[in-house]
């Protein structure tokens, strides 16, 4: 018997909730910093690196795997990710130090590497193209909910459980991933016309001005959300340190909090993509990385004073952050010429998660060279750094993308 397609919008909803189960663990260490800074004694850059390394696994990852998808069928590779996810969660949990922490949230990476952008790709490869801007939109906007779900189920299992076992819980998210995978995702029908370059030969897409111009724009989107995703709950920690007894914040809860800050992102990021359709992507993406930059200034000035205030401006920062990240992504699904596809994201790729381990590190090595994590000051800084660096992404945009309309 013959299994019934999905339709395209069902493939749409049903690729979401595999994402969202796989990246069950991509907050986990992140969100546990202070308790990993409590046991271990590790400083803020050692926090980053370990934090940087999941991203250089990710990296290392998407340039052979997502080339790869030019020239395979997309569905095994996805899958191994999945079951390399589960593992690595697992494998966290013999963790006592630095270096095998370092390890296995490598691992972590790579298992990513493996599912996000090949999932991607195993999306629009069988959506239509009326569904594929928004189909693009939604998958990658369905990032933010997976990260804020993982906050969460990392804030509330610690103290119940212990931080074993938040990693353990987390693993049963890309575990089941794979299951639904395997009975779900489609095989990609063989190209009809294959690249005609080697494996890692990036030349066609790097000829192709607009691609490799909405790749920096990634990278330097990624440094600054995973830099804020890596320290905001550090950043919350020591503002409730300097509350006053009885303020309103003093004893939130931080995981509901990281949560929801994560999670509206979706909407802004969906919103973002909608609106770059009707007044075109350039506008989008310049005015979101000024307001951004600005955002994430005041941001880091806020941490000495009152908790609602920093929370507010938490949501406010958050949802800036994701506003462009949709319409770059479907950006380059548009420019990307469709037998280097698979190749194209995986430049995006390289360049994406360049600045996604490049972020953390920037931010922890800021906050050590400036007073450490009880200084207000040292936040600030740290937080001004990296929006200095987004301010390049304006420049990028005007020198290689241009403002000619980018949807067909």
């Amino acid at each position: 018997m013959t299994k019934r397609p999905f339709t395209p919008v069902q493939l749409i909803v049903l690729s979401c909730l595999i994402e969202i189960l796989s990246m069950m663990t991509l907050s986990t260490f992140p969100s546990l910093i202070p308790v990993f800074r409590g046991e271990w004694g590790i400083s803020n850059a050692e926090a980053g690196t370990i934090s940087g390394l999941f991203f250089a696994g990710e990296l290392f990852a998407v340039m052979v795997l997502s080339a790869l998808t030019d020239r395979m069928d997309a569905k095994p590779i996805f899958i191994v990710g999945l079951m390399l996810g589960a593992i690595s969660a697992f494998g966290f949990m013999l963790s006592d130090d630095v270096w095998t922490a370092g390890f296995w949230r490598l691992a972590q990476g790579i298992a990513l590497g493996g599912t996000y952008m090949p999932g991607l790709k195993i999306l629009t490869d069988h959506l239509p193209p009326s569904h594929r801007a928004r189909g693009t939109s939604y998958y990658t906007a369905t990032y933010y909910l997976a990260a804020g779900l993982s906050y969460f189920l990392a804030l509330e299992s610690e103290p119940i459980f212990g931080w074993q076992w938040a990693f353990g819980l987390s693993g049963l998210g890309p575990f089941a991933a794979m299951i639904m995978a395997f009975w779900i995702i489609p095989a990609t029908p063989p190209l009809a016309k294959r690249p005609d370059t080697a494996l890692f030969d990036y030349r066609p897409v790097f000829r192709n001005r607009r691609a490799l111009g909405l790749s920096i724009l990634y990278g330097l989107h990624n440094m600054e959300l995973i830099a804020f995703s890596s320290w905001l709950i550090p950043f919350f920690v020591y503002s409730q340190s300097v509350q006053s007894a009885g303020s309103w914040g003093a004893d939130l809860n931080l995981g509901s909090v990281a949560a929801v800050v994560s999670i509206i992102a979706l909407p802004a990021s969906v919103i973002g993509n909608e609106i770059a359709q009707r007044i075109g992507r350039q506008v989008v993406i310049i005015a979101v990385m000024l307001a951004s930059a600005t955002i994430a200034v005041s941001f880091g000035l806020l941490g000495t004073g009152t908790f609602l205030t920093l929370a507010i401006v938490a949501f406010l920062y958050s949802m800036s952050i994701a506003a462009d990240s949709s319409t770059i992504s479907a950006g380059l699904v548009h420019v990307a010429e469709p037998r280097y596809k698979g190749t194209t994201i995986s430049l995006y790729s390289i360049f994406g998660f360049t600045g996604a381990a490049m972020g953390p590190v920037i931010f922890g090595v800021a906050l050590d060279l400036n007073g450490g994590e009880s200084n207000g000051t040292a936040w600030a800084i740290a937080f001004a750094t990296i929006a200095a660096l987004g301010l390049l992404g304006p420049i990028a945009l005007w020198r290689l993308v241009g403002f000619k309309p980018i949807d067909p």
